[in-house]
């Protein structure tokens, strides 16, 4: 089978914003019913592929008949959450699609690719055939669920410098057994042709891929907001909500000590009853903080990004009590939970770093042992809004009967922006002659929580 080498990456999806049955498309396609889709393409996403380069003008151009007919809408790299809208109506409408080179505007970047993994049902490379670009929390997502026999591996148009890795799991969810497979800035393409005769022997048994991509922060590099909870009062920005009045927090020795009792949370179905420190926020931006992790793993908490119940992010060091047991695990919750991804290995990192990046609708986690070597925990798209909420949370997951307390050690919370755009955010950067006493500061506390 020839090694495709495509301009751009088109992602179908049966249902608006991203949802439902998926595509890939990296060829023209006369008949989208040859990929089991006919008039039922309803959201896109179009990435550049590692050949864009050499012509960044290509387009997708996707037609109303079959054999690259009738009436067509061109778009280039981007995301489109529905294509029924007034703007495009091209919804349930889609029979061909082609590639081409063409003048028109491209859309809004979508994010990084920094490996594309071919994965196919048969060894060498035959039968099913699928895309893998992201992380896959169940491959009965792309219908090769227990039935992957060999994959191929190549760099993507954003491969990091510092290399980077695919690892196979056992089971959905990023758990059980796992083949990690690094490709080294020497590397062009890996190919594995039969996965039945490696060591471990992971042929049909691959129920969950992660793309593990290496980033150094490199965009966002401005500090407009810090808060290093070393002293007696906190930026007057910081709001402290507890609405049931199970959580509290302090200040101790440059650390942020935040406590959630048993059966605290945020998730719809159960409660939103977890205690947060949080921001007003707006347009694009970066906020990290670092956790001090204790060898029990007692910490349960990190990073939110909120605009109301039915739609936040949390990107979240798991508690010793949880299924994922210390691992750091992203969700966003859009009318329910969802997992973006999950890092492991970070059990035994004593020092901890969490990183969320925002880009238009793309957010992005992270986490690192060293707070330069970001390991990614997964990329959505959500429609959020422009103005959100940030900062810090705790929770202590499950049955209020068998769930334990959390303690979780914030050491800063930071927001940066990119170079150019921190001039705008300077006032963050400068100490409020505002700044609460302790006493000021509990009486906030209280008034917010009565």
């Amino acid at each position: 089978m020839p090694v495709i080498v495509p301009h751009l990456i088109v992602e179908v999806f049966e249902d608006t914003w991203f949802r439902g049955r998926k595509g890939t498309v990296v060829k023209p396609t006369a008949f989208t019913k040859d990929i089991g889709f006919h008039n039922n393409i309803s959201s896109l996403r179009i990435y550049k592929g590692p050949a864009f380069e050499r012509n960044p003008k290509y387009k997708a151009i996707f037609y109303e008949d079959i054999n690259f007919q009738g009436r067509r809408l061109v778009l280039g790299p981007g995301y489109y959450g529905d294509i029924n809208d007034v703007a495009l109506k091209f919804g349930d409408k889609i029979s061909s699609i082609n590639f081409a080179p063409m003048q028109e505007e491209s859309g809004p970047q979508w994010g990084s690719i920094p490996l594309i993994v071919e994965v196919f049902r048969d060894v060498d490379f035959k039968g099913r055939r699928a895309l893998v670009l992201r992380d896959v929390p169940n491959t009965s997502l792309i219908g090769l669920q227990d039935s992957i026999s060999s994959v191929r591996i190549s760099k993507g148009p954003e491969y990091p410098a510092a290399g980077c890795a695919v690892i196979f799991y056992a089971e959905p969810d990023f758990g059980g057994a796992s083949l990690a497979i690094k490709i080294s800035p020497e590397d062009y393409r890996k190919n594995i042709p039969n996965l039945h005769i490696l060591p471990n022997n992971f042929g049909d048994k691959i129920s969950s891929i992660k793309v593990e991509g290496w980033s150094s922060a490199g965009e966002f590099t401005q500090v407009v907001f810090q808060e290093e909870f070393n002293g007696a009062s906190v930026r007057p920005e910081l709001m402290w909500l507890d609405q049931a009045g199970g959580g509290s927090w302090q200040e101790y020795q440059g650390y942020l000590i935040m406590r959630a009792e048993p059966g605290l949370d945020l998730r719809r179905g159960e409660n939103f009853d977890a205690p947060r420190l949080v921001m007003d926020i707006s347009d694009d931006f970066s906020i990290e903080t670092r956790i001090h992790v204790s060898t029990n793993l007692e910490e349960h908490g990190g990073l939110i990004v909120w605009r109301n119940e039915s739609s936040f992010l949390r990107l979240e060091k798991t508690s010793g009590a949880h299924p994922y047991k210390g691992d750091v695990v992203f969700e966003g919750h859009h009318w329910r939970p969802t997992l973006i991804g999950r890092v492991r290995g970070m059990r035994r990192t004593r020092e901890l770093y969490l990183r969320i990046e925002r880009r238009g609708n793309e957010f992005s986690g992270y986490a690192s042992a060293d707070g330069v070597n970001w390991i990614s925990s997964g990329t959505t798209v959500m429609g959020m809004g422009e103005n959100l909420e940030v900062g810090l949370f705790a929770a202590s997951p499950g049955e209020k009967e068998k769930a334990k307390p959390t303690v979780t050690r914030f050491d800063y919370l930071r927001v940066l922006r990119r170079k150019g755009e921190a001039k705008r955010y300077e006032d963050f950067r400068q100490e409020s002659p505002g700044q609460l006493s302790e006493t000021e500061r509990l009486a906030t506390l209280r008034s917010l929580t009565s």
